[in-house]
């Protein structure tokens, strides 16, 4: 079996609806402050605990269905996404709305290293494209968010978040539907690779590209939530309040992310990964340094290309993180979506701490230096599939069972190795 649309669907469709509920629960800390009386040092724990639960142990629950291959993640993570969600809205103190918000996380950690190894597999030898399209649905799932919860809050109060179960377990029940298809694809995927993920050499595992990539990913994150929270206010600053409006400039960069997405994965299928990842860390440094210099319809263009160029590597990244850890496919997904979420709070964070010293506009053009580390380490990452500087292989190709024939000559059966 090669690439599989419905079921890479259908797994998009688990991570949409996923990340709707993680994309939600943010958006109604105001008024679980007013509802509860909270501090914001409480809305800033809750936070906290989400990212704590959410993000940080995801390339933990990566590493365990690594070594054990549990595909039950898959529909229970967006079930215990949402079981938290509405949970957040029946809680009666603000313990309870603490325990909910560990809920909604924890689902979403379960889901994503499972959910990025699926689509791995069905992609087949369109990896890359696969994962764009695993990946659109996240994004389209976490911009959701905001709007389906507040809406449901609004029209039925903070107990109409319990409206987020009905969509979310029909999907959860279609991904409980599918486990048996997805673990025959699977199988005949290792069948017609003659070898399986556990028979991957450890020397195969190319710790020093993935650490690199790991500081990629984590510049990255930086560079998109400083836009994210920091443009609106020097956008603010600039016009005094006219003009276009934040929210048109916050979708404008995400839905431009999000056309990334689409058009990376692919191209990366044609050209390569590390050229892609060249091209856009390239592109950042004008791209940066026009946003802060242009006005009006111009500067949208330039937000929107900007967008496309931050957000169009994550599936690249990702592809590129399970070939140079061909054992560890989920801890790999989960170090870059898990982490990148994770070191994006912290960078955004840190950004804060800089504007209220130096002010919003000092802290963008500081922000500048990220695209030319960030280049600067992209040039260090080998292509995948290359040795690294100890020999270690990023991509390895089929790995034949104890007892298994050598490999076939052409034209008698040979299975080509795709990076």
């Amino acid at each position: 079996m090669g690439f599989s649309l419905w079921r890479l669907l259908l797994i998009s469709l688990g991570h949409l609806i996923t990340d709707v509920n993680q994309g939600g629960l943010p958006s109604l800390l105001p008024v679980l402050k007013q509802t509860y009386n909270l501090t914001y040092s409480q809305v800033g724990t809750i936070l906290l605990v989400l990212n704590l639960t959410s993000s940080v142990i995801q390339p933990f629950f990566g590493y365990w269905t690594d070594k054990t291959r549990q595909r039950w993640p898959l529909p229970l993570g967006p079930a215990l996404a949402a079981v938290g969600l509405a949970l957040a809205g029946q809680a009666s103190t603000y313990g309870g709305v603490l325990a909910a918000t560990a809920v909604c996380g924890l689902g979403v950690a379960l889901f994503h290293p499972e959910g990025a190894r699926a689509a791995r597999v069905v992609a087949g030898s369109r990896r890359a494209t696969g994962m764009a399209i695993f990946s659109v649905g996240g994004n389209i799932g976490y911009s959701l968010g905001p709007v389906v919860a507040l809406g449901l809050v609004g029209w039925f109060g903070l107990g109409g978040l319990r409206g987020v179960l009905v969509p979310t377990l029909l999907v959860a029940a279609g991904l409980l539907a599918a486990l048996p298809a997805l673990a025959r694809h699977e199988r005949a995927m290792e069948d017609r690779r003659n070898g399986t993920a556990a028979a991957v050499p450890p020397a195969a595992t190319n710790w020093r590209a993935e650490a690199l990539l790991v500081l990629i990913v984590g510049i990255r994150s930086w560079i998109q939530f400083g836009v994210i929270s920091l443009l609106p206010f020097y956008y603010l600053e600039r016009t005094g309040g006219r003009g276009f409006s934040t929210g048109t400039l916050l979708f404008i960069f995400l839905a431009s992310g999000a056309l990334g997405t689409l058009v990376g994965g692919p191209l990366a299928d044609r050209v390569g990964t590390r050229p892609v990842l060249l091209g856009s860390m390239a592109a950042l440094l004008p791209l940066e340094w026009l946003l802060l210099h242009t006005q009006g319809w111009l500067m949208l263009v330039i937000l929107a290309a900007t967008g496309f160029a931050v957000v169009s590597t994550f599936t690249i990244t990702l592809v590129m993180s399970q070939e140079f850890m061909p054992r560890y496919v989920g801890v790999a997904s989960g170090l870059n979506t898990g982490f990148s979420i994770g070191m994006g709070g912290l960078g955004a964070a840190a950004l804060g701490v800089l504007a209220d010293r130096w002010g919003v506009q000092a802290t963008l053009q500081a922000l500048l230096v990220l695209p030319a580390l960030g280049l600067v380490l992209s040039l260090l990452v080998p292509a995948p599939g290359r040795a690294g500087p100890s020999g270690e292989a990023g991509s390895p190709g089929p790995t034949a069972r104890p007892g298994a024939p050598g490999p076939a000559r052409p034209g008698r059966g040979a299975v080509a190795s795709h990076t």
